[in-house]
């Protein structure tokens, strides 16, 4: 009801958001957001001291509150996140929970939200019904493979240890199924969880009134987490700017100081993605969503409530080379890309193969414009050649000896820059999106990242196995 009573407000020109966000330097929309996402946090307070003892208005509670912030987001376009769960309910009711179905899910929710993109994309970052909609794409793909395990698993199949944590014998009903769609806590910007995480927790399986003190705690210590992220990224975006970037100014400055403004303000500009993230993990947690099984300390056996974790904070900020962020940033997104597209392009035979197919789909699942491309083309070739690089450097004694010694602190400076540097390379096509604003960034960086990166296998690779093997330490 928060969610119409501000649409109201706003309708007959009483809301205070559009003042705030003038206010704060934001837009309406990024507000507004803001705010829904904020809410998760008492929805989940009020779901456990008022609701959840009334096991039939579960998810009806979920729904309404879902549906509450969809209207206040987009208005009458909230109806589009329900199209693709009414369509996936009725194939699976025709074709079962079978292969078919899941080709069928697959197509159909990425024909949607493409479709979409072409009606709404521009060149500005939108806040439009797109933005819960790519979530709930991959939540709805992810849904039929995991009906499609179920029934594999029925027939004596052998599945992967992950797979057999999400399989599902039985298909959802109609309202447990809106009721995954519309999840008040992370329906907007994710994280994606399994429908059985989901049936689980609404089952009762989750130790959550037992551990409710826990559970309060980390709840807290992740919200405040986000807040302070939420103001690193505000206070970052005021001093590091992707208008300066596009201007003469920028062009007039020394090249080794482009490079490090473009570096640090990519860092601040994912501030922005790992603040809401911990803003939506606090509400998981809330919930009880999050619970990941006990795990054994020195203290005794804890339970882990990071079931909805998509941040790890220390491995982000500590990175030294890009697997570290691939390892840390947006890591449900991540283990979709792994579980449902990498590992189910084992036919292909080739491992490198499969990677660059699982990032063009994510640039896909991202939007069509040419930035996003660019970007997963960055990552395919600075993963390849970090990965060969380490492969090389690790066979030679003076590189372990290196890392033993107290110039380990001067290497560690070294890679830490190097990190920050190209992810700021990396992230200017995925933020401009459009050709000619990435391009001209580029072109004042003297394509440095093509230069490092591109000649890697045909040029770099060769001269450095020419000079370990003249070292007397390699190992052959």
């Amino acid at each position: 009801m928060i969610g119409i009573l501000l649409s109201l407000l706003s309708w007959i020109d009483l809301s205070p958001v559009p003042y705030v966000a003038f206010l704060i330097g934001t837009t309406e929309p990024a507000l507004k957001l803001l705010i829904s996402i904020l809410l998760g946090y008492p929805l989940g307070i009020i779901y456990n001291k008022y609701i959840k003892e009334y096991k039939e208005y579960r998810h009806l509670f979920f729904i309404g509150a879902g549906l509450d912030i969809a209207l206040y987001n987009f208005g009458l376009s909230f109806y589009h996140n329900a199209i693709p769960a009414i369509v996936i309910y009725i194939t699976t009711k025709l074709f079962g929970p079978s292969k078919e179905n899941a080709i069928i899910t697959f197509i159909f929710n990425m024909s949607y939200l493409l479709i979409g993109y072409a009606q709404t994309e521009s060149e500005d970052y939108d806040i439009t019904w797109t933005m819960p909609h790519c979530v709930l794409t991959l939540k709805l793909i992810a849904l039929s493979f995991d009906l499609w395990d179920g029934q594999k698993m029925k027939s004596g199949e052998s599945l992967s240890e992950n797979s057999k944590k999400t399989a599902l014998i039985n298909p959802p009903t109609f309202l447990e199924l809106i009721g995954f769609v519309y999840f008040p806590a992370c329906f907007l910007v994710g994280p994606i969880f399994s429908f059985r995480r989901y049936i689980d927790f609404v089952s009762d399986k989750f130790p959550i009134e037992k551990e409710a003190p826990m559970l309060e705690k980390q709840a807290l210590n992740r919200f405040i987490q986000g807040m302070i992220y939420l103001i690193a990224f505000q206070v970052g975006i005021s001093v590091f700017s992707m208008n300066y970037m596009l201007s003469e100014e920028f062009y007039s400055t020394s090249i080794i100081y482009r490079h490090f403004y473009s570096g640090l303000w990519a860092h601040f500009a994912l501030y922005k993605y790992i603040s809401c993230w911990l803003l939506t993990e606090a509400s998981c947690i809330r919930f009880g969503l999050s619970y990941n099984g006990t795990k054994k300390t020195e203290y005794g056996e804890v339970t882990r409530w990071d079931g909805c974790n998509n941040i790890k904070l220390m491995r982000f900020e500590g990175a030294t080379k890009f697997q570290h962020y691939i390892d840390s940033f947006n890591c449900n997104t991540n283990h979709f890309a792994a579980e449902y597209i990498y590992k189910r392009l084992k036919f292909l035979g080739n491992r490198n193969l499969s990677q660059f197919f699982t990032l063009v789909f994510l640039a896909l699942w991202h939007g069509t414009r040419s930035g996003y491309y660019m970007t997963f083309f960055n990552e395919f070739i600075i993963i390849y050649m970090e990965k060969e690089l380490e492969g090389i450097l690790s066979k030679s004694d003076y590189y372990h000896k290196l890392w033993a010694s107290p110039a380990k602190y001067i290497l560690y400076g070294i890679l830490k820059t190097y990190t920050i540097v190209f992810m700021g390379w990396s992230l200017i096509p995925f933020d401009l999106k459009v050709f000619s604003k990435w391009w001209q960034i580029y072109a004042s960086l003297y394509f440095s990242g093509f230069v490092l990166f591109l000649p890697w296998a045909l040029v770099y690779k060769p001269v450095l196995l020419k000079i370990m093997k003249k070292l007397p330490s390699h190992v052959q």
